[in-house]
């Protein structure tokens, strides 16, 4: 096998991402050398993928296969898919090499062992599901001619009769194919510890996401180290003083969530002028590149929630500062845009930074409907993406309104680089409601004898 890779003539640098690459492989089938190419392309359904095609000029042999490029989510995901209608099988699928799918309704499971990641629909998800059902059909019946009496080993450990075998996954692949038909509805769920899988959202499918936190098990499965591989002991009997986290900082060595190796978590207190004391922390992996950070405002929730409301209509209104806790709501008035709390955790940005985050959660909770393959009939959150953007830059925009409601009074909106807080920006005070002080967690707190 050549191993010598030559970048190709004739293709242009923003077509291939500047990382195409081909190579002269052996054919499979007959032996010869074939020529594989490969490109790394950034599409809205993966991120980052890896795109492998490998053409045989003797034979004829063609392979094609896609690799995740992009890192392991924070979490793994079950998405449950309930198909009502024929049309929602058009709905686009990506399945990561590390997806299980099960269809519900008749306990029917496919496990990933050695399979590649792939982007079809979910028509031709049943498509394959029955093209795989003919070929071990096939397989045992052909078995079968030079022994008539052979006995199958089912998953757990039971034998059962050829024929008896043959004869239920029969009516399994007919009960598979009344969904391509569309006879009956039928629920998908796909179960992906790596987060990288998806479904469209059409019309005549509902669809349930479900995150949770990676086993070592999974982590071993897919190829990561776990936290057990690098635990370490740590001498913590000497005590920590308040004052040394204001001082210079502090540092921790924790595991990372993506590979399992040890990165530093970085924890400062920083003062910010007009809102109080502030916990800076701030999460970096020398061995992944994994990075994150957050902040959480000092102290205890106040005594009377606040909205701050601020009318963006300059430059300068871009620049301010904001702090945007995890309770916080944010809001804008002329697209009905909402960001519910907890979305992008607790945050120190400008108004532009703040915009910018609310365009990629969209893009990310909508992967489909934001690709150039979306249809234009769909494309309406694809516009409020577009006036988004120009709303970060106050581009063709001559105003609009941000309003932050937080119930805890724990996020804050600066003043202009003037020092002076400007008619455009106004705030309220508030006292919380019941089901507010219940979703914070202070009804029912005890703190007498505290």
């Amino acid at each position: 096998m050549e191993d010598s890779l030559n970048h190709p003539n004739g293709i242009p640098e923003d077509e291939c991402d500047r990382s195409v690459a081909i190579g002269e492989y052996k054919c499979p089938v007959c032996g010869s050398v074939g020529s594989n190419t490969m490109m790394q392309k950034k599409i809205p359904h993966f991120k980052d993928v890896l795109v492998f095609n490998y053409t045989c000029n003797k034979c004829g042999y063609v392979d094609n296969e896609i690799q995740d490029a992009a890192p392991l989510q924070d979490e793994g995901i079950i998405i449950t898919a309930q198909v009502n209608e024929l049309k929602a099988i058009n709905a686009q699928l990506v399945l990561s090499s590390h997806a299980e799918t099960r269809l519900v309704e008749i306990d029917f499971g496919i496990i990933p062992k050695n399979q590649a990641s792939t982007i079809t629909t979910i028509e031709g998800y049943i498509n394959n599901v029955i093209h795989s059902l003919n070929e071990h059909l096939q397989s045992i019946a052909e078995a079968m001619i030079c022994n008539a009496e052979l006995s199958i080993e089912l998953s757990n450990g039971q034998m059962t009769d050829a024929t008896e075998y043959i004869h239920k996954l029969t009516l399994l692949k007919q009960d598979v194919m009344g969904y391509a038909e569309g006879g009956k509805p039928f629920t998908l769920v796909i179960n992906d510890p790596s987060g990288n899988s998806y479904v469209e959202e059409v019309d005549g499918i509902t669809i349930d996401i479900e995150k949770y936190k990676r086993t070592n098990e999974q982590l071993v499965e897919m190829g990561y180290a776990t936290s057990q591989d690098f635990k370490k002991e740590w001498d913590l009997a000497q005590p920590l003083d308040d004052e040394d986290v204001g001082q210079e900082g502090m540092c921790f060595f924790v595991d990372c969530p993506h590979c399992g190796n040890q990165g530093k978590n970085k924890i400062c207190e920083v003062v910010v002028p007009g809102f109080g004391k502030c916990v800076i922390m701030a999460f970096t992996c020398e061995i992944c590149g994994a990075k994150s950070n957050e902040i959480k405002p000092g102290g205890g929730y106040k005594d009377y929630g606040k909205k701050w409301i601020l009318k963006v209509s300059t430059i300068e209104d871009l620049k301010r500062d904001v702090i945007l806790s995890s309770t916080a709501t944010v809001h804008i008035v002329e697209l009905d845009v909402e960001m519910s709390p907890g979305t992008v955790g607790g945050v120190f940005t400008s108004v532009e930074g703040l915009i910018i985050k609310i365009m990629e959660g969209i893009e990310k909770n909508h992967p489909f409907l934001i690709g150039d393959s979306t249809p234009e009939m769909k494309s309406s959150i694809r516009q409020r993406v577009k006036l988004l953007e120009k709303y970060a830059n106050l581009q063709q925009v001559e105003s609009y309104t941000l309003i932050i409601d937080d119930p805890a009074n724990h996020s804050f909106i600066g003043e202009l680089n003037t020092g002076e807080q400007g008619d455009s920006l106004k705030t309220e005070t508030y006292t919380r409601t019941y089901q507010q002080d219940e979703e914070l967690g202070l009804i029912g707190m005890n703190t007498e004898d505290y």
